[in-house]
């Protein structure tokens, strides 16, 4: 009896290890699951949540506004901001937009209570200046090594980015970019909502017509 116990012990331990061996291939064959923002974005209740937004923000840029055709960049500017609301400020990027339009909102109210026009600050000076800082990051840009400069420029085209690690821009990035593929969905489906009547009564005239 004494002699039979190591074979069984062998055969349960070569039986685990083949288990062990067998769920480590079924993890690693498992695709991995997308990041909780991304799945929110994806969702048609975020899209119909951002579009309800969009909707109230332009309506309100058109009360706004006493021209029948507001600018691209207005309404661009709403849009972004309707997506800021919607990610409820969770994000860097969504802070940033949320504080780019308050900081808009204050000058434009200074601008209106500023009567003369001489109290103003020249723009050549603001302009040059501007200039010049922009030449300087050129020249030290330069000096950085590819994959440095790379991220700069992510860091750049992200809002809120520029002063944060590579980690932090790389998550910002990803959530920004799945709220902007949400939004080009929305925008299409509200544009394709929209034009659909007219389309249909300009079909109808022209079978009247024929």
């Amino acid at each position: 009896m004494d002699s039979i116990s190591p074979l069984s012990n062998q055969t349960t331990t070569t039986t685990s290890s083949s288990s062990d061996l067998s769920r480590r291939k079924r993890r690693k064959k498992s695709p991995p699951s997308p990041p909780p923002s991304l799945e929110k974005w994806r969702s048609e209740k975020q899209q119909q949540i951002y579009s309800t937004k969009l909707v109230h923000a332009l309506r309100e840029l058109r009360i706004s506004q006493p021209s029948p055709n507001p600018n691209g960049r207005a309404v661009r500017e709403v849009a972004d901001r309707a997506l800021a609301v919607a990610a409820r400020g969770r994000t860097l990027w969504s802070r940033a937009i949320l504080s780019k339009a308050v900081k808009l909102k204050f000058r434009k109210h200074k601008r209106q209570r500023i009567a003369n026009p001489a109290l103003t600050q020249p723009v050549i000076a603001t302009g040059s200046l501007r200039s010049k800082k922009q030449t300087v990051m050129r020249i030290k840009a330069k000096g950085l090594p590819a994959v440095q400069r790379k991220v700069k420029v992510l860091s750049r085209l992200v809002p809120g980015c520029r002063k944060q690690t590579l980690p932090v821009v790389l998550e910002e990035t990803t959530d920004y970019i799945a709220a902007m593929e949400m939004q080009i969905r929305a925008m299409t489906a509200l544009l394709s909502a929209v034009s659909s009547p007219t389309e249909h009564e300009e079909e109808g005239q022209t079978h009247v017509l024929g």
